[in-house]
């Protein structure tokens, strides 16, 4: 059976999702695709700009989706599937102050989703004039740009080639394995953003080490975000089975500050590369590619999140490293 391709569109008050998300369907043309719109309020007003041509639009009004979406979406998901020869490509574009990572979770941990839809990236747009001033008032905007495996930096036309070189700087301290790419009016390469592919474990599995990050936000009245990047790297194979309580620990005892952990690592005795994925309140373990008789079988894992200590971490995963086993 054939996936159904999904994208997970995001991004703060204003950045531009649904001007973007009618560009992304004008250069997709004729393909038919299927939006799934979100609005918290009685009116979703954004439903009503999406161009014709769209396949079709369906809102969620009742509340915010990416809040309490379990049932609602998956409601939504499961009608898809029954519709799947009517559309080709799938769209949700979450409200502008939501967090979009238990979206991400139902899609990667629920077998009978993954089974039949293909998430195959989570768009961030980011406006480049006010994006500084959203970091500094919300968590939700950081939690947008830290999911994300690609960032659409929005309206550059709109700030200096100084101030633009500093916003760039400031979404690679947040997340450094994302691919930016820039754009005025909602206008961005289409082609070259599908090929990206970023959650695809080939692409999670090219991620290279980078120095341990910490950029500081202040916005002058106390209110600050710390926010902390880093790669932990693991020279042998860890135990997945003792590891799964610290695993539980950290989204749970830390779900307010660790906003994405992805990568992957060895087990003992495993012909596959392990991807590990953080999505909520669950971490998510996925078959990767096989291991060659050239790899070093090295585990990598990056970290974003809010005043992390990278030793704490460290520690609590590679307690876990064994032996591997002789060939």
């Amino acid at each position: 059976m054939k996936r159904i391709p999904v994208h997970i569109v995001t991004g703060f008050l204003g950045a531009g999702k649904t001007t973007f998300l009618n560009h992304f369907i004008k250069e997709r043309l004729p393909e038919r695709i299927f939006v799934v719109e979100n609005e918290c309020g009685a009116i979703n007003v954004d439903g009503a700009l999406i161009m014709s041509g769209v396949e079709e639009v369906v809102e969620l009004t009742a509340g915010c989706l990416c809040c309490d979406l379990s049932d609602g979406l998956l409601d939504i998901l499961e009608e898809l599937y029954y519709r799947r020869e009517q559309y080709d490509r799938l769209i949700i574009e979450t409200t502008g102050i939501a967090d979009p990572s238990s979206i991400i979770q139902v899609f990667l941990e629920n077998p009978s989703v993954e089974k039949a839809f293909d998430l195959q990236q989570v768009l961030t747009l980011v406006d480049a004039g006010n994006i500084e001033d959203w970091l500094q008032e919300a968590e939700e905007a950081l939690r947008q740009i830290s999911v994300a495996d690609v960032l659409l930096l929005n309206k550059v036309d709109s700030v200096s080639a100084e101030r633009l070189q500093s916003v760039a700087s400031l979404l690679y301290g947040v997340n450094p394995q994302a691919r930016v790419f820039q754009g005025s009016e909602g206008k961005f390469p289409v082609i070259d953003i599908m090929d990206t592919g970023t959650i695809k474990p080939e692409s999670v599995e090219s991620i290279v080490n980078i120095p341990e990050h910490f950029h500081q936000h202040d916005s002058g009245n106390g209110n600050q975000h710390k926010i902390t990047t880093f790669t932990i790297t693991f020279p042998q194979p860890l135990d997945l089975d003792l590891l799964q309580l610290d695993l539980n620990r950290i989204v749970h005892l830390y779900r307010d500050q660790v906003y994405r952990v992805k990568g992957f690592i060895a087990i003992p005795g495993y012909p596959n590369r392990v991807i590990l994925q953080s999505a909520r309140t669950s971490f998510i373990a996925t078959d990767g590619t096989p291991w060659t008789s050239d790899d070093d079988r090295v585990g990598k894992l990056v970290f974003i999140g809010r005043n992390l200590k990278k030793p704490v971490f460290e520690k609590m995963f590679k307690r876990h490293m064994v032996e591997a086993p002789a060939e």
